[in-house]
């Protein structure tokens, strides 16, 4: 047969092949969302194999097609290590119809993403731009967000992810990006108006004032609680005196936030939140040894700490821990939301000079001496230290009464603020 003849029959049958394979990913589509059974999916492996050996017949304007088609087909049968080099291949090609570049593209960016491939995903989304000039879906900018993040160009993320956002205000994903973009780069007031569209929509969170990255909406959304509700208060209060014993005698333990005394990531993205001054930390309750020769060292308070299940399961977890927090005058802790609504956040004043105040929730309150506030770091809070001496406190973070805890008894309910 002619050389002619055989590629003008390869071309025929690749699309008959492709009408195939559309017609099975259109109920497949239909299938994910919902909507439909899942399709016959044991007849794809053949066809696959069939575009493969048409490969060699195939002019090249018709191979990164090929390409494309191999490349849905394997990811939709969940092959993504056989899908990923073929949609590359087809996602570099010239000459491809814009709606099946576009199609190549959104398939192989959550793969390169799943391989922290950074530059090509962020290559990607460049590509798909140029070839509408303008996003054809809210996946694109999202995912050219993330990449920018990984690569640390947080401005440019941000305005990606944003993009998105407009796209799509139900987005959650690339909110929680956004979120975590834009608080790097300070801009308060941005998180709080991008998060109000997710408020808004509905489904995740309730208050552009409250925006972890984790967040359970079973469990209620108010920035301050009573500290008279709960044991453990009552507990410290009373402990007073022995907590503060303990901590004189252990006057040179103390170390820098971000200096890794917790023994996991928290200590060093606290660090970062100190924008003047100077923060340090005696870690009692966390999973470094340098805590347990704390809790060796201040062992009535860390006994204390650890009779109460919601304490010690929560550092446990690497949710939270129990340490001594002292601020440095003229230190500031710039707003930020803490990671999730699952736990709460106690601080009891040991030593408070006047001039320091916390802001949570938009409401600023200020510790006194032997006394405990307990609020919900989850909501944006900030911490202003104008005093004279430093400002100390045992911080204790321990699971919200509301978090399905069973181990360990419930508080009574307060009404919610």
């Amino acid at each position: 047969m002619p050389a002619g003849d055989a590629r003008s029959d390869a071309g025929a049958r690749l699309d008959e092949i492709r009408a195939q394979l559309d017609a099975v990913a259109t109920e497949h589509c239909q299938a994910v969302m919902g909507g439909a059974p899942r399709p016959d999916l044991a007849g794809i492996p053949g066809l696959l194999a069939e575009v493969q050996r048409l490969l060699p017949d195939l002019p090249s304007s018709e191979r990164a097609k090929a390409d494309m088609m191999m490349g849905c087909g394997w990811h939709m049968l969940g092959e993504d290590e056989k899908a990923l080099e073929p949609l590359l291949r087809a996602v570099s090609s010239q000459g491809l119809a814009v709606s099946d570049h576009l199609s190549a593209i959104l398939v192989v960016m959550p793969l390169l993403r799943q391989r922290c491939r950074w530059s090509q995903l962020l290559q990607a989304g460049e590509k798909a731009y140029d070839l509408a000039g303008r996003w054809v879906d809210p996946v694109l900018p999202f995912m050219k967000g993330v990449a920018l993040s990984r690569l640390n160009c947080m401005e440019q993320a941000a305005d990606c992810l944003e993009e998105a956002i407009q796209m799509k205000p139900g987005l959650k994903q690339a909110h929680l990006e956004f979120q975590q973009a834009a608080a790097e780069l300070g801009d308060t007031q941005r998180c709080r108006r991008v998060a109000q569209l997710l408020v808004d929509h509905g489904g995740y969170w309730v208050s552009s004032l409250q925006r972890p990255l984790h967040f359970d909406p079973k469990v209620r959304s108010q920035p301050w609680h009573d500290p008279r509700r709960f044991k453990l208060v009552h507990a410290l209060e009373d402990n007073f005196g022995v907590i503060c014993a303990e901590l004189e005698a252990m006057e040179r333990r103390w170390g820098k936030v971000g200096s890794g005394h917790r023994g996991n990531e928290n200590s060093r993205h606290d660090a970062d939140l100190v924008t003047a001054g100077e923060w340090q930390e005696v870690v009692l309750l966390g999973d470094s040894q340098e805590c347990q020769d704390n809790c060796a060292s201040c062992p009535r308070t860390s006994e204390l700490l650890q009779s109460f299940p919601e304490v010690a399961s929560c550092a446990a977890a690497k949710l939270g821990e129990s340490l001594f927090s002292r601020l440095l005058p003229g230190t500031r802790l710039r707003a930020h939301c803490g990671p999730t609504n699952l736990r709460l956040t106690c601080h009891l004043g040991i030593c408070i000079p006047s001039g320091c105040e916390i802001i949570c929730g938009g409401e600023a309150r200020r510790w006194e001496t032997g006394r405990c506030l307990v609020f919900d770091d989850s909501f944006e809070h900030e911490v202003r230290h104008e005093g004279a001496e430093a400002r100390t406190v045992l911080l204790v973070n321990f699971w919200h009464p509301d978090a399905e805890m069973p181990e360990w008894p419930k508080e009574p309910k307060e009404p919610a603020a």
